[in-house]
């Protein structure tokens, strides 16, 4: 029978775009990049009471807007450096917590959420920074993110986009702190401009900050059990609520409290006893605004059902009055208000329960659809299909049984969870770069020396795919196959499209993964 493959849109990013850039392929991938040899000569060429300025990240319009630098809303502004603005400051004051970010005049928080959600883990964010004073001190910054498989150093001076004395865009709550305007900055200079920032998805943020791996999950009624887990054993989840809001319009708070298109930051998840009430499924959000948009429904912060709440347990919830941006949920009213769930964790979670598992292996291999080679598109054409990259898993050793499950399994299996990357690296300032629609599929194989057929596919079943081509960043799956040799075949719809992509691979069990060389 004939394969017949699909292709979907990825979901609209939380917060709209007013400005669209023109899209265009993949250059070099350098944008907000310096070499580190340039940099330090920079920087030692200095005078003694001369600081850093950033050529490549100017402080000027040109660095906080693409579309429009000229418009009359930037013209206000000025740029000043942490002891302008106030006059004790610091990167740090008394570590990192969620409490700490703030979103300003920007349309980000779909990444300032995921920065208020790493705050769990405050090592992730305090590694990446230096001192912001000191004889040494010389204005520069320089933080860490995790880029196509590898970590790579933004550096930046210390101005910040000022109007009215405070900073523009994302601050922290206290004045005197300024990890989260910095981390926003450096992002801002890898995107090309603070502008680019608007509107995006938290899946990436999480990967770009940690390295780890995210999901994005729909909320069902079942998944309370897993999002507990998933917080309990330290995972990162942030959410969303879809609507239609920028920053020129009027915020979209719906009369609840809520605001449309925007993501938010789990920050607990709980079940709440209580005498009068039974139990009640609980969930605790955060905005990234900081403020007094908060939800006004059912155990708001002022909500008369707290009153069959114990003190003691309304002090372990942390539940307050405050206009902070912080509010607990009950999750039936969670579920209908949001619709998006990003549950990012540091390693592999195999079973998809929100807990990071401890991999036996991890590997990582790069390679490149290439325009009438290896760029074969999807199965609606097998002959075009097989032209595609194979890559050979060799799975040997099965997982160890599980204590816990109260059914054996029935044969031996391995655990094994795949992601597929194309690369996303914006190359130039003024266009987006295309985001091809990509899958991967599994097939099983007896010659692990050879690639497969046209006809192979057409006699033998998939064993596992990542789902329907889609024209997201990254696409995973998890997969519980038999010890045997498998072949992984990535792939993007439309054939003849140049791109490169990369395969990551994790198992609890060693494995094997090494390319086919395709028969052209």
């Amino acid at each position: 029978d004939e394969v017949v493959d699909t292709c979907v849109e990825q979901p609209e990013p939380q917060e709209t775009r007013v400005n669209v850039l023109p899209e265009g392929d993949f250059i070099d991938g350098m944008l907000g990049l310096q070499d580190e040899s340039m940099v330090a000569d920079m920087v030692s060429g200095l005078e003694d009471s001369e600081l850093f300025e950033d050529p490549d990240f100017p402080a000027n319009t040109s660095s906080l807007s693409y579309s429009e630098p000229d418009s009359d809303y930037l013209q206000d502004i000025i740029w000043q450096r942490p002891h302008e603005i106030s006059e004790d400051p610091h990167m740090f004051v008394d570590g990192v917590s969620r409490s700490d970010v703030k979103q300003g005049d920007l349309g980000d928080c779909w990444f300032l959420s995921v920065c208020a959600a790493l705050s769990r883990k405050p090592e992730l964010i305090e590694k990446v920074y230096q001192p912001l004073f000191g004889e040494k001190y010389k204005g520069i910054v320089y933080i860490r993110f995790w880029r196509f498989g590898e970590w790579v150093t933004v550096y930046i001076d210390d101005r910040l986009p000022v109007r009215n004395g405070s900073p523009l865009y994302g601050s922290c709550t206290d004045s005197n702190e300024f990890w989260v305007a910095f981390v926003e900055k450096a992002y801002a200079k890898l995107h090309g401009s603070y502008e680019a920032l608007v509107g995006g998805h938290a899946i990436e943020a999480f990967v770009d900050l940690t390295g780890g791996l995210a999901e994005q999950l729909d909320i069902t009624p079942k998944i309370f059990r897993k999002l507990r887990i998933a917080f309990n054993h330290g995972a990162f989840v942030t959410c969303a609520k879809k609507g239609d809001w920028h920053m020129q319009s009027c915020k979209g708070i719906e009369i609840n409290g809520l605001v449309q298109g925007h993501a938010y930051t789990v920050t607990d998840v709980r079940r709440l006893e209580t005498e009068s009430l039974g139990t009640i499924q609980m969930v605790r959000i955060r905005n990234p605004w900081g403020d007094a948009s908060e939800w006004r429904g059912a155990w708001s912060d002022s909500d008369s059902r707290w009153q069959n709440v114990d003190e003691e347990t309304k002090e372990r919830m942390g539940v307050t009055a405050l206009d902070d941006g912080e509010f607990w949920m009950e999750f039936p009213d969670f579920q209908s208000e949001f619709q998006e769930l990003t549950i990012a964790t540091l390693g592999p979670d195999f079973d998809s329960d929100g807990v990071t598992d401890m991999p036996g292996q991890v590997k990582i291999m790069k390679g490149r659809w290439i325009e009438g080679v290896s760029a074969g598109g999807c199965r609606n054409d097998l002959e075009s299909f097989a032209t595609n990259p194979q890559y050979i898993l060799k799975l040997t050793e099965p997982d160890d049984p599980d204590p816990d499950s109260e059914v054996p399994a029935a044969t031996p299996h391995c655990s094994v969870l795949i992601g597929l990357m194309q690369e996303h690296r914006r190359s130039e300032k003024n266009r987006e770069l295309r985001m091809l629609a990509i899958a991967f599929f599994i097939y099983k194989t007896d010659t692990p020396s050879e690639t497969l057929s046209p006809e192979y596919f057409l006699c033998v079943p998939e064993e596992g795919s990542s789902g329907v081509f889609i024209n997201s960043r990254e696409v995973l799956g998890h997969f519980e196959l038999e010890p045997g040799t498998y072949v992984i075949i990535p792939a993007t719809f439309y054939p003849g499209r140049n791109r490169d992509f990369m395969l990551r691979v994790f198992a609890l069990k060693p494995f094997s993964l090494t390319q086919l060389q395709t028969s052209i």
